[in-house]
């Protein structure tokens, strides 16, 4: 993979020929799995071309040729950013990137590919960054997770072997957890996805998908002189490598204050593939003056949800000093947006400023449209669907009245405490379960309800998701004294 070679391949036709009729047959679907993963991820996969130029020393004395190079690489953001091999780009003079939608111009006089240009690598890894100035935003590749690849999993690739552009290709997961090696270099690609799927010359930097259409790795090595072994960098790395190479980026051109994780996500938001968390803020930074605290859990910023230390990055990048933008987050179950005015690029600490937090615009709210909604918006929702107006009990004033009531919970983050039913909608889930105005609730589906926003998240966040699992579900009530159970319908 580490040079770049054309094989003349000998084509023989045949002449096949059938009778067309009723040939018994039962007509099923042409479209599987495997057809609607390359439909879906063509858009986000690039070809890469460009001359590279190798220096040989001889006894006559030294010579320079040069060669074609052809590999892939995949898009990591609407705006042009794009991912693939170092070993591709390395040393090529004019990175020229095609589209797919560009694929029908290939080898005409239209074909108007794109000039890239190298923001960034990581030699180790194998990884690099690309750029070009899009004419119209591009499709970002749909990552998924490696972490718990299994071998016989099914997968496909997509690539430009030997110049064939947006070539499909289709195997299993061999193995996981590969070391490999690359003959006469120091490189050595850590835990590599073994596969089976047919990888050549100009796959490289291409995606590894999965039945899903998710990316799970970048194809880049196979195994000289064999057949069917071939190696793929994991998915969990990629974005890790990637996060790190934009974020490199990013601390050049703007200051927020925040360090942040990639986290495995808690129970309550399981369907995520990562939460980002607030690990530390700076004390004066951007950051800690619109009141974001370590701890917290960042969902959105500006048009952009925060689903991976990548997004994070990726939605900074094009800020500029002093410019507002909405960051959403999560703290203890709630929502808050907040709008930060990231500075320039810096070096030491910042200075004590007394700035006080703006409220943000509409026009500069998250875009991620689940991501944010107001307290007041909840309490709606649950008042139309579940049927109570409800206040929250102080902490204190719950023990001095419930102190032999404290509910067992599975979540240890919570107080003891609940809520008061202050009003039942007629006909409602709430009122068909018996529930009226004075009652105490202090849990549902096992989960305590001690503040409000412990109710906005279980009735209002997760009532679709309740709802799609549950015919039912058990709410645990306290009235004149006496602990019941209540069965809330949901259908």
């Amino acid at each position: 993979m580490r040079t770049f070679s054309v094989i003349a391949v000998p084509f023989i036709i045949v002449n096949c020929w059938f009778l067309a009729g009723n040939t018994g047959f039962a007509a099923e679907s042409r479209s599987n799995w495997v057809t609607d993963a390359y439909q879906k991820n063509c858009p986000s996969v690039v070809f890469i071309q460009g001359d590279k130029k190798v220096e040989e020393r001889r006894k006559t004395g030294d010579t320079e040729h040069s060669f074609n190079g052809m590999g892939t690489g995949v898009i990591i953001d609407e705006r042009g950013y794009i991912i693939t091999n170092f070993h591709v780009v390395d040393g090529i003079r004019n990175i020229q990137v095609t589209t797919y939608d560009q694929i029908s111009t290939i080898g005409t006089s239209e074909h108007n590919p794109y000039t890239a240009r190298l923001v960034a690598h990581d030699s180790a890894t194998d990884l690099a960054v690309i750029k070009i100035d899009v004419r119209s935003p591009l499709r970002p590749i749909a990552f998924g997770r490696s972490h718990d690849l299994m071998p016989g999993e099914s997968c496909i690739a997509i690539g430009n072997p030997y110049g064939y552009a947006f070539s499909l290709t289709n195997g299993i997961v061999s193995q996981i957890n590969r070391e490999v090696g690359v003959n006469d270099t120091p490189l050595v690609y850590r835990h590599s996805i073994q596969t089976n799927t047919e990888i050549n010359p100009g796959n490289s930097g291409g995606p590894m998908i999965n039945v899903n259409g998710e990316m799970i790795g970048i194809n880049v090595a196979m195994r000289q002189g064999a057949n069917g072994i071939a190696f793929a960098i994991p998915v969990d790395q990629v974005v890790e490598v990637a996060a790190k190479l934009i974020g490199e980026r990013v601390e050049q051109q703007i200051s927020h204050g925040l360090k942040v994780s990639q986290v495995e996500p808690s129970n309550y938001d399981a369907i995520k593939p990562f939460i980002i968390r607030v690990d530390s803020v700076e004390s004066n930074s951007p950051a800690a003056l619109a009141g974001i605290q370590a701890g917290d859990f960042l969902t959105g910023i500006g048009e952009y949800a925060i689903k991976n230390k990548l997004d994070f990055y990726r939605a900074l990048l094009s800020l500029k000093p002093n410019e507002d933008t909405a960051f959403t987050f999560i703290r203890n179950k709630e929502s808050f947006d907040v709008a930060v005015a990231v500075r320039g690029p810096r070096s030491g600490a910042f200075a004590q400023q007394s700035i006080t937090p703006k409220p943000v615009a509409a026009a500069t709210a998250p875009r991620t449209a689940g991501n944010f909604v107001t307290n007041e918006e909840w309490d709606n929702f649950i008042w139309d669907n579940f049927g109570v107006r409800y206040a929250q009990i102080p902490t204190q004033e719950y023990k001095q009245m419930y102190s032999q009531f404290v509910f067992v919970k599975k979540d240890d983050d919570f107080s003891d405490g609940g809520v008061l039913v202050k009003a039942v909608r007629s006909g409602s889930p709430a009122e068909q379960a018996g529930i009226m105005s004075g009652d105490f609730i202090v849990g549902i589906d096992g989960r305590a309800i001690a503040l409000a926003g412990n109710m906005r998240w279980v009735m209002g966040k997760e009532w679709t998701q309740l709802q799609s699992e549950n015919e039912s579900l058990q709410a645990d009530v306290i009235r004149n004294n006496t602990h019941y159970h209540a069965e809330i319908p949901l259908k």
